[in-house]
């Protein structure tokens, strides 16, 4: 993959000032595609008329930037550049839509593939993709989804793979085998898919995985897994995940939990479904999390904390079970009331663990929600909080 620069784009296309609307080529593998950039400044000639009050990038132009890119990867293509004697033509497009404006200072990402080549007609595919800021550097090797908004100074390196509409702020770092899905937002200064934060790492390609619709707030940090475990982080659907917090190598997080600023997650740990982390808890490594559990500010998790379970303190000490964040969620009273029931066999009637799963195990029977509860207990692990 070969990046030119504006003398070599001059070399391969015949367009000259004020129609050369490709400043700089980050990738190029000819025969495949091409990756080509156009920084959009409040002195292009067509902005004084196109409109006076709101300066806008026509349309067309947008497309003619597209079609020039194609044009500089069919030069590379047949190993020849244009002359007197070569000349082509913009046939067609198919499917255009325009989905946001260009305005001065965007910078155009313009991302073209070969599709067919026959008797002298080439047809390409390609989007243009303006939300990256110009002071963003992105590898050429990383695939951003359509809508994908890059802030300054933020890198972007590796293989990594941002779904559609994800929103990434400023001086944000996002590294490594990295998947990251649709609609997330992600603020300034955060370090996405670094390496762990272990000794033992000796450059493995293990991965991080983030679903949809997630937000990291300000300064997050989040690790890649390692060769020890299953060799990769994950993250679900829906979290809402506050400034400062760490999530370390394999942990596996589930959907639609919080976690409040400063809450740290050591490696290996499992989180399940609506579990909600107070500010400045930290857990420690291979704990589990059940769902629908609760932790108070500055917890401190050493052993395994249930489904539905509200706990505080320095070790974490079990208070009651989390009823109003189920109520939140739609449980029903007599939910509600056979889980306190199970609380109490677990943590108020002086049975055993063994006993106290047992008679879970049997209040289960017509209520779904103790399943969870009892099949939880039963997995080997630090054992509970008690």
């Amino acid at each position: 993959m070969s990046e030119m620069d504006i003398k070599a784009v001059l070399e391969h296309l015949p367009h000259r000032y004020p129609f050369l609307l490709v400043d700089r080529v980050l990738a190029c593998e000819p025969g495949k595609n091409i990756v080509a950039i156009k920084n959009v400044t409040i002195n292009e000639p067509f902005f004084p008329g196109h409109f006076p009050h709101y300066p806008v990038m026509p349309g067309v132009l947008i497309v003619e930037a597209l079609a020039q890119a194609a044009a500089v990867l069919s030069f590379r293509t047949m190993g020849s550049k244009p002359d007197d004697k070569s000349v082509y033509y913009f046939a067609g497009i198919d499917n255009a839509r325009f989905k946001r404006p260009v305005v001065p200072g965007d910078q155009l990402r313009l991302e073209v593939s070969i599709v067919l080549v026959k008797r002298g007609v080439w047809k390409y595919q390609g989007h243009p993709e303006r939300r990256i800021h110009p002071t963003a550097v992105i590898d050429p090797a990383a695939r951003l989804g359509e809508g994908v908004s890059v802030g300054a100074y933020t890198v972007i390196d590796g293989d990594v793979r941002i779904g559609d509409r994800t929103w990434i702020g400023h001086h944000c770092v996002i590294t490594g085998h990295t998947t990251i899905g649709r609609d997330n937002r992600i603020y300034h200064g955060c370090s996405v898919g670094e390496v762990p934060q272990d000794k033992k790492y000796g450059g493995e390609p293990t991965r991080l995985e983030i679903g949809d619709r997630n937000t990291f707030r300000e300064h997050c940090t989040v690790n890649v897994g390692t060769a020890q475990d299953v060799g990769v982080t994950r993250i679900g659907h829906d979290n809402w995940i506050m400034a400062y917090v760490h999530i370390a190598h394999d942990c596996q997080v589930g959907s639609h939990t919080i976690f409040a600023n400063n809450a740290t997650l050591a490696g290996h740990v499992e989180v399940g479904d609506w579990v909600i982390f107070g500010g400045f808890t930290g857990v420690h490594q291979f704990v589990r999390v059940g769902a629908h559990s609760f932790t108070a500010v500055g917890t401190v998790l050493l052993q395994d904390l249930p489904p539905y379970v509200l706990c505080s303190g320095n070790p974490a000490q079990p208070r009651t079970i989390n009823s109003e964040g189920l109520r939140r969620r739609g449980f029903d009273g007599a939910a509600i009331s056979a889980l306190k029931r199970a609380y109490k066999a677990l943590y108020r009637n002086g049975m055993s663990l063994e006993e106290a799963r047992a008679q879970i195990g049997e209040m289960a029977h017509g209520q779904p929600e103790l399943a969870l509860l009892h099949e939880f207990l039963g997995v080997p692990g630090r054992g509970i909080i008690r």
